[in-house]
């Protein structure tokens, strides 16, 4: 039975069915919690507190930040459960160690300036569904160190996915694995350590590659994982490969291009070859997940011609440059992407 509601006119109303008016001002509101946690990932509290606790003066002189207004965001910070307090002394909680912190294996932080990146962007988005323009281009205009930023998210995302993705197919006795558009080339790296006997080429635009560089060499992979410049929708992907990794990359292109790139990936690929799109895609209902849904508002923000794609049109088109065996499994957790599927027979 719905709940009555009496508003200041002395008007009653019900509530239909008994959902919840504060729905729409969450939502409306949802950015107030991101510009908390963009804010104190740039002014590095967490890496500042590390395993110490501090009172409010020495966090506001370390961060060089107004005591006033840093404590209105490190209260925000506590009420979120990134942070814990007793009185005016703040200190790390074991979610904000684990993650939040540059010292840890699962830390998130870069995840955190990636999207603050993008938050410009992203305000531009009634523009960019009116005129059907961008109003950033993913990629293209960052700099240096939005790069990095955008880099090192994914590479700290990958290392928390990676047994998953790794799992999921044997490439023993395979030899050879095309990572196109790597990023960081994680995935790459992992890949080759769980199979001896495979190699991997990671191919992405030079500029991600300074970063790919970097993590490859830390995980003293460079005899195995072959950095290559290039741009996927017109470099050549070569030959001989017994496997082929797509990783959150192909809802940035249009179905054509989609469907070039899948092509020169079968004609690339050995028999029995298999491709793997990781990739945040709807349902086939296209009524779902909502992650990939904003996936897709995010690319016709950032990208000229990227939408959201169903599962259902993944396989389409797969299919149809001549992929056999197809399937699209969600992923285990902590890993968000749909896996979709085909050998090359």
């Amino acid at each position: 039975m719905a709940d009555s509601w009496n508003n200041d006119a002395g008007d009653n109303w019900e509530m239909p069915n008994g959902m919840d008016p504060m729905r729409v001002m969450r939502v409306a509101s949802a950015y107030w919690d991101s510009c908390v946690l963009h804010a104190a990932n740039r002014l590095d509290i967490f890496n500042i507190l590390g395993d110490e606790a501090k009172d409010l003066d020495t966090l506001a002189r370390e961060t060089e930040s107004d005591k006033r207004c840093l404590g209105a965001l490190l209260s925000a910070l506590v009420a979120m459960e990134f942070l814990d307090r007793e009185g005016d002394t703040f200190m790390n909680n074991e979610f904000g160690k684990t993650f939040l912190l540059s010292s840890s294996k699962f830390y998130q932080g870069g995840i955190v300036g990636m999207f603050e990146n993008w938050y410009e962007a992203w305000g531009g988005l009634y523009n960019t569904v009116k005129t059907g323009k961008p109003s950033a281009l993913m990629h293209q205009a960052y700099t240096d160190e939005e790069t990095r930023d955008y880099m090192m998210g994914m590479h700290n995302r990958a290392l928390s996915q990676s047994e998953v993705l790794t799992k999921m197919f044997d490439l023993s006795g395979k030899k050879q694995l095309m990572d196109v558009g790597c990023g960081p080339a994680t995935f790459a790296v992992k890949f080759c350590e769980r199979y001896p006997g495979l190699n991997a080429i990671a191919m992405d635009r030079e500029q991600n590659l300074k970063i790919a560089r970097e993590i490859v060499e830390q995980y003293g992979m460079q005899d195995r994982v072959k950095l290559l410049p290039g741009d996927y929708n017109t470099d050549d992907l070569g030959s001989g490969n017994d496997a082929m990794l797509l990783s959150s990359m192909t809802n940035q292109e249009s179905p054509e291009n989609i469907r070039k790139l899948l092509k020169k990936c079968y004609d690339s690929m050995n028999k029995d070859g298999v491709i793997m799109i990781q990739e945040q895609l709807l349902w086939g209902d296209k009524k779902g997940p909502k992650l990939a849904a904003l996936i897709g508002v995010n690319q016709i923000i950032n990208t000229e011609a990227g939408s959201s794609y169903s599962t259902t049109e993944m396989e389409d088109i797969l299919r149809e440059v001549g992929f056999v065996d197809i399937k699209s499994e969600q992923m285990a957790p902590p890993s968000p992407f749909i896996m979709v599927s085909g050998y090359k027979r």
